[in-house]
């Protein structure tokens, strides 16, 4: 999976890891090996067998070695996760052309990247794409990554069919994750009255989204296709606004 080396990336690569599978976990940066190293240390715990790979999700040479060395050590892949996400938090006006182009490489571009190097290793099996409510919902600075959110959607119900019978894609769309990079931007305040906005009476943990993930992935869900499951504990229905 991609974007595997901490947040929600680390609870899904473990909870994946508890549930049988043997996990590639892959990084961006040479400043997140040591985190990489750690989850794979956590699954081999497990009895999980790990292979930690360094790439470049946008650049089409990284993602073409990283899947070439995944096909030379497994020989298949049965689950794909895209969980690898970075942004330019501003508002839109602000945004020079620069940004939206890492935007889209990095959050969209990547993730038909990886698809496109997958299907081929995957005879069935699940695809899961990690957006969030800045897909549906306004949230500040958040413009160019919201939109971006929207079409890796789109082209999760596009595969979805395309893919049919074989390999289910679908996406998890998470509300404010707490222990997350997006959330430590966040003062304490805000979250605590969040939290408190949210009918489930808590912020989502990483692990809450790891878990339906992991459910996205099993053959109980054959049947659910293209859908963009919310996971915010109640957030966005509005009930106590």
């Amino acid at each position: 999976m991609t974007g595997s080396s901490r947040g929600i990336g680390r609870a899904i690569a473990l909870e994946l890891g508890r549930r049988g599978a043997d996990v590639i976990i892959n990084h961006r940066r040479n400043s997140t090996r040591a985190q990489a190293q750690a989850v794979a240390e956590e699954l081999s715990q497990l009895g999980r067998r790990t292979l930690v790979l360094k790439a470049d999700v946008a650049d089409p040479q990284d993602v073409a070695q990283m899947f070439s060395i995944i096909q030379s050590e497994f020989g298949k892949l049965d689950i794909l996760v895209n969980n690898a996400a970075s942004a330019v938090f501003r508002p839109l006006i602000q945004l020079e052309e620069k940004h939206w182009e890492h935007v889209w490489d990095v959050n969209l571009r990547a993730i038909n990247l990886c698809i496109k190097h997958a299907v081929p290793l995957m005879s069935r099996g699940a695809i899961v794409n990690i957006t969030s409510l800045g897909s549906i919902r306004y949230l500040p600075n958040y413009g160019a990554l919201g939109a971006a959110k929207a079409a890796i959607e789109s082209l999760t119900r596009s595969y979805a069919v395309e893919l049919a019978p074989a390999i289910t894609v679908n996406a998890v769309c998470g509300g404010l994750v707490d222990e997350t990079g997006f959330s430590s931007m966040i003062p304490q305040d805000e979250k605590e009255r969040i939290a408190q906005l949210t009918p489930a009476g808590r912020l989502v943990k990483p692990e809450d989204i790891a878990k339906v993930v992991a459910f996205l992935c099993s053959d109980d869900a054959h049947m659910i296709r293209g859908q963009s499951i919310i996971v915010d504990g109640g957030l966005s229905l509005g009930l106590l606004r």
